[in-house]
């Protein structure tokens, strides 16, 4: 698994790189400067509710003149300047809920079509079509059409749009001497005027336009940003501003009118102000740089040669607004970084999720396989002390049986013994097993027959009077008086002294 997170870390790093900063190896023939015209929004309105929607959206021109900047990306154009970056991959309605659908080239590659629309569930639905052409090498002409739909409860606000814009190249002027430069002053440097136009007139406020909105400073340097207020017709309306600084410890210094400080003894690093006005707000950057390190810096923050990005920093203040921008615009790179900090911490986060549960996983299945061979060993110790009960209970009743096999066969012997018996068949008198002859007359023992009847013995003979006992001079046994002859041998018996 780690070695799976490294290839995912050091993927996703290499691709975030080289999209962040790769750049075309070469101009082409249509990179350079053009002049902006102005923008033509032609609105037709098919309801309206001016409590829920606010004022309708009305025709008329807005900006030109402006100079921007045409660059051939593969297959695209990109067209920067005037606050804003379009590409010809979108839709140049700037809502920010607005997805692209579809998008083609045609096979000439002059003309580009874009279709995009807001997600269904969105109350501010909008569906447009974007046509960008180009006439010969020295014009390029926007076009689109559409439809807005703010859905409320009390009702639908609809408007149909067409608008159009076009894009002059500048030709070159042959170089005139140029005058002499200006002495420089000790007074602070300022941002270009954001767009707008007075009006006697000027309605509700419903954008606030900062430029820049990237600023690149040394220590001990001043500059003065600007702010504009205008309506929903691009008129400068007298709302107040407030700038703030954002964070504690800040060593940076902004004064009601926009004008920034910073000390000599300011450390590096990025700080954001927060430009408020009729209770919206968006934010513009300041990078603080040493003297030492500002050359270096500038040319990597593709920031131009006075260190200030070309973009605004704009929030929508009127409600429904069409047409507006409301999300806060702080150049390409910045934007870059930030797409790129966000799905590196994403991912991290899921592998660290992964991580976390893959471990958890596997600290349960050692869990489970801990418990799963004690309960193995617990089972095979029971088996080894039944097996041992076993062979204990056999080892006891094969005993019992040989002593009860010896106990029968010294019965049976025993038996044996006594149902064998001798007789003498002279005197007729019984002797047990191991005589051979009738101590009384010698006579030699016979084996009495099963079942034969014995006869009685002679009367009398027991009521003689005792005699001296003898013994047997071969093999030394003793006998009573009565006895003439050894039952063992027939020897005759002598008397005992």
């Amino acid at each position: 698994m780690v070695r799976f997170e490294r290839l995912a870390f050091l993927s996703i790093g290499f691709l975030a790189v080289f999209v962040l900063f790769s750049q075309p190896a070469f101009a082409g023939p249509l990179d350079g400067k053009w002049r902006q015209g102005p923008l033509r929004q032609d609105y037709t309105v098919q309801q309206w509710l001016l409590r829920g929607c606010g004022p309708p959206p009305v025709t008329g021109l807005t900006g030109g003149g402006e100079t921007v900047t045409v660059t051939e990306e593969g297959d695209e154009l990109s067209i920067v300047g005037n606050g804003r970056t379009f590409r010809t991959n979108q839709c140049y309605e700037e809502m920010p809920t607005l997805v692209r659908d579809s998008h083609s080239r045609d096979g000439s590659g002059r003309s580009w079509r874009t279709r995009c629309s807001t997600p269904p569930a969105d109350p501010r639905r909008a569906v447009l079509n974007t046509l960008v052409t180009l006439v010969g090498d020295n014009r390029i002409e926007v076009s689109e059409s559409g439809r807005y739909e703010i859905t409320l409860k009390e009702g639908t606000c609809m408007a149909d749009v067409k608008r159009s814009r076009t894009f002059e190249k500048v030709v070159a002027t042959p170089a005139t001497s140029a005058p002499p430069a200006a002495p420089k002053t000790a007074e602070p440097t300022h941002a270009p005027e954001p767009t707008s136009r007075a009006c006697t007139n000027p309605g509700e406020p419903a954008r606030l336009e900062v430029r820049p909105s990237r600023k690149l400073l040394r220590t001990g340097e001043s500059f003065l940003f600007h702010a504009v207020v205008s309506d929903a017709k691009g008129c400068a309306t007298p709302t107040p501003v407030t700038w703030n600084v954002e964070g504690e410890g800040s060593h940076l210094v902004v004064d009601p009118t926009g004008k920034v400080t910073v000390p000599e003894d300011a450390p590096e690093g990025i700080t954001k102000l927060v430009v408020s006005a009729a209770g919206k707000s968006t934010t513009v950057l300041v990078e603080i740089s040493s003297s030492a390190h500002y050359e270096a810096l500038l040319a990597q923050s593709g920031l131009n040669a006075s260190g200030e990005n070309e973009e605004a920093s704009v929030a929508i203040i009127a409600q429904g607004a069409l047409g507006g921008h409301e999300a806060t615009a702080v150049g390409n790179a910045v934007r870059r970084r930030n797409i790129f900090i966000a799905v590196v911490g994403t991912l991290a986060a899921v592998l660290g999720l992964v991580a976390i549960f893959g471990w958890r996983r596997a600290r349960r299945a050692s869990k489970l396989q801990r418990e799963a061979e004690a309960r193995h060993e617990q089972k095979l110790r029971e088996v080894e002390e039944r097996r041992r009960e076993k062979a204990a209970r056999h080892a006891a009743q094969m005993k019992a049986h040989e002593e009860s096999v010896e106990r029968a066969k010294a019965a049976a012997g025993a038996r044996e013994r006594y149902e064998k018996r001798l007789v003498c068949p002279t005197c007729h008198r019984e002797y047990g097993i191991g005589s051979t002859f009738c101590p009384q007359d010698g006579a030699s023992l016979v084996e009495l027959a099963g079942g034969e009847e014995i006869l009685p013995y002679v009367a009398g003979a027991s009521a003689r009077p005792q005699e001296k006992g003898k013994i047997c001079p071969t093999c030394g046994d003793r006998f009573d008086g009565s006895a003439s002859f050894c039952g063992k041998d027939g020897t005759a018996l002598v008397l005992l002294n």
